[in-house]
């Protein structure tokens, strides 16, 4: 198993995920909408707990320890 203190691409991916998060690009904008009723910050937020979640995946798939080998003696 990997320490995640020594795996960069895990700490690039929780930057990226903090950064985008705060959409300070698109702070007073409606549009545009998805499907036509869909408001941006919905389906932004949306995007955001997808990814997420599969971040959190490979995460735990990643970094979940192997049980010990007497384990199942």
């Amino acid at each position: 198993m990997k320490s995640y203190n020594k795996d960069p691409i895990f700490w690039v991916a929780i930057v990226i995920l903090c950064l985008v998060h705060v959409d300070f690009w698109a702070w007073d904008k409606v549009h545009p909408l998805l499907f036509g009723w869909i408001p941006y910050h919905l389906w932004w937020d949306g995007i955001l707990t997808i990814l997420g979640s599969l971040f959190f995946l490979w995460w735990g798939l990643k970094g979940w320890p192997e049980p010990p080998v007497d384990w199942k003696k």
